[in-house]
């Protein structure tokens, strides 16, 4: 079945047609009049397309198509690249962005990328792991995570390096991956399925890895393909986990393409401050319920309790991993996931905290009862 496309706005008399001409079933109507009928009724098309080349600002009614038809796609035609409008684009939801002069063959790639998730995709959920700070151990969540979601749920699942340059989970799961995250931003118009795969590293940990670049980027990413690369990878996988990096700004504006964050701290204070600003303006951005803590290495006997940090975040804490300094180490040097070869504490917190994510309940009756992370949901402390 071909997309479904509403052409809003265009300037140029024939570019239904030649759209038509490539396969696409299109309806156009001026701006307003098409978004008004459009929310108005019940099911939106596979993409809207619009072209905004004889506006002066985006149209607002955007963020109201987003709202009514989450399903469908948007797809800008601009006059040039403005960073500014992208950005502000890409907040409301829009993933592609076409500059004159328009290639056909470039509009009918945005859509039908754009289109893809509609015609049967997988309908994936995105983590993103934030570190509040340098050296709190996110990388370590971030793939014992993973992992762990794979294992209780057998389903398939990516492990994303979004530290563009110096990223290290190809080190946890030992593995030289050919390609990386950078390749896969810098083709975004190629990626398919079969694109993908040939980029992605499989792991003895049973997770797909796209790896960290081991060669420089040369000027700043752009958000729009971060956020169309999180897109397109929900669509192929169920799961996919995402270790970002909390210094670069463009990975940031991108989190809105993620059903949950977790933002990572410990007990130091240097660490809490730094994580209670990256947690408020993440929720700031994707809303409070999306933003869950975590606190690595937790200590209940330290000087700065579960309330302490509590009220420091300014919100609850969702999840603990207690401090095992020896197994994390052996774990990296053996370049396989704690999870796998640890029947540890902290093993048993990683997988409390997918199955909960997953929706699937604690993993056995002794796990609820040992006053772990099951046993404080419940209320108990």
């Amino acid at each position: 079945m071909q997309p479904t496309v509403t052409l809003l706005g265009a300037i140029e008399r024939d570019l239904a047609g030649a759209m038509r001409d490539r396969g696409f079933i299109v309806s156009d109507s001026d701006l307003n009049v098409a978004i008004a009928s459009h929310v108005a009724g019940t099911k939106g098309p596979d993409v809207f397309v619009i072209d905004i080349r004889a506006l002066s600002a985006l149209p607002r009614e955007i963020v109201s198509l987003r709202r009514h038809f989450p399903q469908s796609g948007i797809v800008i035609i601009a006059k040039a690249l403005d960073p500014t409008s992208m950005l502000d684009a890409m907040r409301m939801g829009v993933s592609e962005w076409v500059a004159e002069p328009v290639v056909l063959d470039d509009l009918e790639t945005a859509i039908r990328r754009m289109a893809r998730p509609t015609l049967g995709a997988v309908a994936g959920r995105a983590i993103a792991v934030l570190g509040g700070k340098g050296g709190v151990g996110c990388t370590t969540v971030a793939v014992n995570l993973a992992t762990a979601l794979h294992r209780a749920t057998r389903e398939a699942t990516l492990f994303v390096d979004l530290h563009t340059a110096h990223g290290d989970a190809s080190v946890f799961l030992g593995v030289e991956p050919r390609f990386s995250v950078l390749d896969a931003l810098e083709n975004i118009h190629r990626l398919d399925a079969s694109y993908m795969k040939g980029l992605v590293t499989p792991t003895k940990a049973g997770i797909d890895l796209l790896a960290a670049a081991n060669r420089p980027q040369h000027g700043a990413i752009d958000a729009l393909r971060v956020r169309a690369l999180i897109e397109f990878v929900t669509t192929t996988y169920p799961w996919v986990v995402l270790d970002c990096a909390r210094t670069d700004g463009t990975l940031m504006d991108a989190l809105d393409a993620t059903t949950t964050v977790l933002v990572v701290a410990n007990q130091e204070l240097a660490t809490l401050r730094s994580a209670s600003r990256l947690a408020a303006s993440t929720r700031q951005r994707c809303g409070v319920q999306r933003v869950k803590l975590a606190i690595n290495r937790y200590d209940t006997e330290s000087e700065i309790g579960r309330k302490d940090v509590e009220r420091v975040m300014g919100g609850a804490i969702a999840y603990t991993f207690p401090s095992d300094y020896r197994a994390s180490v052996a774990a990296i040097n053996k370049g396989e996931p704690l999870i796998l070869q640890d029947h540890s504490r902290l093993a048993g917190a990683f997988e409390d905290v997918a199955r909960d994510i997953a929706g699937l309940g604690p993993a056995s009756r002794d796990a609820a009862r040992s006053g772990g992370f099951f046993a404080r949901l419940g209320g108990r402390r």
